[in-house]
């Protein structure tokens, strides 16, 4: 990228799709243009896959469920044939660490109906999932280091859910991670993204989903959902 085109992006603080060469050390090169594509492909997939399970807890919570004990209460997971054990042997606690082979639908629903603050988590868990995905995709390929608001919101994000829903900010960091109205700064320091049905947290599940939609639209190149904030 020559200087001039670094200073323009510099300026305008968005890191733009079309940029050849490299920025902030971001490919923006024929390589870049297919992680883009493929970050877009991880987005939409679990795009595609959050209606359902947010569906089913919420559904869990209203309907009778699975029958206590019921065969169909358990969920038997394919997985690859052992033909030996390999990996960590030989010592206690690595015996005691021996997987559980069948999901029990019936135990989670029964914890879900015995505390009612409990779909909040599981909700919480399964978003965040979706959100550690993306935000670990763009750190693998390098980008989430453009200094577009949103990625670095998404970055921010990531950080607050690897630390058990908590932001951990730096003294004196300036704002310039923003989406739709929501900025960080140091003054988050210490409390919930997301909030836990007794404390509000910044964001709510339907922001999340929102991000989502955003930065699958940015990263596939529509003009339109280029951020116009200034990142500062």
């Amino acid at each position: 990228m020559q200087d001039t085109e670094a200073e323009l992006c510099l300026i305008n603080q968005s890191a733009c799709l079309s940029c050849s060469g490299h920025y902030q050390g971001v490919d923006m090169s024929k390589a870049g243009e297919a992680a883009s594509l493929l970050a877009v492909h991880l987005i939409e997939e679990q795009l595609q896959v959050l209606p359902i399970s947010i569906a089913v807890i919420l559904q869990r919570t209203q309907a009778g469920g699975f029958g206590s004990g019921s065969d169909a209460s358990l969920m038997q997971l394919p997985r690859k044939r052992r033909p030996f054990k390999t990996g960590s042997v030989g010592n206690i606690v690595v015996d005691n660490a021996e997987a559980e082979i069948a999901l029990d639908f019936d135990a989670a629903h029964q914890t879900l109906n015995k505390n009612p603050l409990q779909k909040n988590s599981y909700l919480r868990v399964i978003i965040s999932n979706a959100l550690l995905a993306v935000g670990v995709f763009l750190k693998e390929h390098n980008m989430a280091a453009m200094r577009t608001p949103e990625i670095q919101f998404m970055e921010h994000v990531v950080t607050a859910i690897l630390n058990a829903n908590t932001f951990k900010i730096e003294t004196g960091y300036m704002p310039i991670a923003t989406f739709d109205g929501l900025v960080i700064d140091n003054s988050l320091h210490g409390s919930l993204l997301f909030g836990d049905g007794v404390r509000e947290g910044l964001m709510e599940f339907g922001d999340a989903v929102a991000l989502l939609q955003w930065l699958a639209r940015y990263l596939g190149g529509e003009q339109s959902f280029v951020s116009g904030g200034d990142a500062g």
